[in-house]
């Protein structure tokens, strides 16, 4: 009996401590099975994870290639609202620059691209303010170069008015440089030119590569009872010429010069055209009044239905009404009459021919004709 009760409690003991073989078969095998159902989910998560990535970048190169976000947001860094950029030129004036935005990029940092951009500026000192406005531009900060595309509008203190399509302004230096045709009308009348400089202040216009005028009779000029506002009369003075400098009342042409009134025209390689000048209310501003003196040199030519005069130079000065002509000169007439003489004075009012010195060709006495009259003279004229 001590004996089985020794067994029993044996037994119990090491169910107790887990060592009955049976039991602790099962549990191994139930061990192994949750080990290898771990395993199996471990697997399961990791695939889902690997095609939920692939999922991911997929979506992302997708929209990616169908979407502007990759290729606006890496060269855009700042937009702004209404904004304005101010500064001074190198007299001292401010100037003010807004626009409807302005979007500085990463790849250009010192520029801003602007939409509706304006340009404020004053001339001189106590003069009312002058702008330049166009469609879209861009600003640079650190050169202050401002280059204005589309509709581009330039409007000064002293009525000058031009349109071109693009502008390129140095507003330190207060200069405007173009490759685009412009108009301007203003003072000097209306001019057409290929490409263009404004500088000196906004007060020198030089268009370029061929241009043409209208020169007309201001009202508000300081004589509009002139008789003669041109060399002919009073009609509008039609130029053209490859490059024209207007500056204030002087007005130079270069190239190919071609300056006709009514039914006369003057042709020559270079021409200066000054005309009277008055000071308008606006301070530094002018109004330019009638042609007083034109100086053209090299193969000049002045030519009307009755007469052809050629030479080196022609000066005509309105006070006296008279061209004076000299080197080489050579005078036809419609009738056939020819006459050549070292210089020569027309009359532009009477057609009067003065020649100055010999007089040589088979017409010097009889070159007359219409209105014209022919005085020959050995006398220096003054």
């Amino acid at each position: 009996m001590d004996a089985t009760i020794t067994s029993q409690r044996s037994h119990q003991v090491s169910e107790n401590l887990g060592l009955w073989e049976p039991k602790r078969t099962l549990t191994l095998e139930a061990a192994r099975r949750h080990t290898q159902r771990v395993k199996l989910f471990r697997f399961g998560l990791l695939g889902m994870a690997a095609l939920l990535a692939a999922a991911l970048v997929y979506q992302f190169f997708n929209e990616a290639s169908t979407t502007d976000f990759l290729a606006d947001n890496p060269s855009e860094s700042v937009k702004m609202v209404f904004p304005q950029y101010s500064g001074q030129t190198d007299d001292g004036l401010p100037y003010y620059l807004t626009a409807d935005t302005a979007t500085r990029r990463l790849n250009n940092p010192d520029e801003v691209s602007l939409v509706n951009p304006v340009l404020e500026f004053t001339r001189n000192d106590g003069v009312e303010s002058s702008f330049v406005e166009s469609l879209t531009g861009t600003y640079n900060d650190v050169t202050k170069v401002l280059n204005l595309q589309q509709n581009v509008t330039l409007d000064t203190d002293d009525g000058y008015n031009c349109k071109t399509m693009q502008a390129r302004i140095i507003t330190d230096a207060k200069r405007i440089d173009g490759d685009t045709p412009i108009s301007c009308t203003g003072s000097f009348g209306l001019v057409n030119g290929n490409s263009y400089t404004i500088q000196d202040n906004y007060t020198v216009f030089i268009f370029k590569d061929g241009m043409d005028g209208i020169i007309e009779r201001d009202p508000a000029s300081l004589d509009p009872t002139t008789e003669n506002f041109g060399f002919t009369g009073d009609d509008p003075i039609h130029v053209k010429a490859e490059i024209a400098t207007y500056r204030g009342g002087t007005t130079d042409l270069e190239g190919d010069v071609i300056v006709k009134q009514d039914t006369a025209t003057i042709y020559s390689d270079t021409m200066e055209i000054l005309r009277n000048e008055t000071a308008s209310e606006t301070t530094d501003s002018l109004r330019l009044g009638e042609i007083k003196q034109i100086t053209s040199k090299g193969n000049f030519r002045y030519k009307t239905p009755e007469n052809d005069v050629t030479g080196q130079q022609g000066i005509y000065e309105r006070n006296k009404n008279i061209i004076t002509i000299s080197g080489d000169v050579l005078a036809k007439q419609a009738n056939g009459n020819t006459a050549k003489s070292d210089r020569l004075i027309y009359n532009t009012n009477t057609e009067a021919i003065r020649f100055i010195g010999d007089c040589s060709g088979s017409s010097c006495e009889s070159f007359s004709g219409g209105r014209t009259r022919i005085v020959i003279s050995g006398e220096t004229a003054n």
